[in-house]
């Protein structure tokens, strides 16, 4: 049997993404959606807190891009599928809506208490003007090397590396290669560093 607090949060699942998403070609996935561009994939994420309970969920919106390049590269991928549903942990560029709405990290809470009608307000305002203009301006492979160069991202140590050589961009890749091992001192990381390098002809 389901709390209130629940059926609250299904219920701004369904009228605050998934009626919005669904007719874009988003699929639907628990709390997941994804939507498989020509040359990447597209992710939304609605995470919940691991301290949340029944009664009161706490709960943010991640984003990812996938790029088919960065999977097949990485070498622990080797052999693997591609996902058909890839999740957002294995996107090289992630994003939360705090960062895509300029402010603070931002989580939303719903209890008993909470009007739902008014979060599903927000969560359609979090969509239209924030999250699909984002994946709009990034849905090419060019639109996500131009994300890579020109904005601060946090991301996996090699993610740059392996995406520029990938899609043949080898001055940038041996830049960034020269880079990590001139940053970077851990010795088993630089053994991998090393070992991407042979493998893009960068040494």
């Amino acid at each position: 049997m389901k709390t209130a607090t629940e059926i609250k949060f299904d219920k701004v699942i369904k009228d605050g993404f998934h009626e919005i998403l669904k007719p874009l070609g988003f699929k639907k996935k628990a709390n997941n959606f994804y939507l498989q561009r020509q040359e990447l994939g597209q992710i939304i994420n609605i995470q919940k807190s691991s301290f949340y309970s029944k009664d009161h969920i706490n709960f943010t919106i991640n984003t990812g891009l996938f790029l088919p390049e960065h999977w097949t590269g990485s070498t622990y991928n080797e052999g693997k599928e591609i996902p058909a549903f890839p999740t957002e942990p294995e996107c090289l560029i992630r994003k939360r809506i705090g960062e895509l709405r300029n402010q603070h990290d931002t989580w939303y809470d719903i209890d008993e208490k909470t009007d739902e009608n008014t979060l599903i307000v927000e969560m359609r305002t979090n969509l239209t003007k924030y999250i699909l203009p984002y994946f709009d301006r990034t849905k090419t492979k060019k639109e996500f090397l131009n994300l890579l160069d020109s904005e601060k991202l946090i991301l996996a140590p090699l993610g740059k590396l392996i995406v520029y050589a990938e899609l043949k961009q080898f001055d940038k890749a041996k830049t960034e290669y020269l880079t990590i091992l001139k940053e970077k001192t851990n010795p088993h990381f630089l053994e991998t560093v090393k070992e991407y390098g042979e493998k893009y002809g960068l040494t």
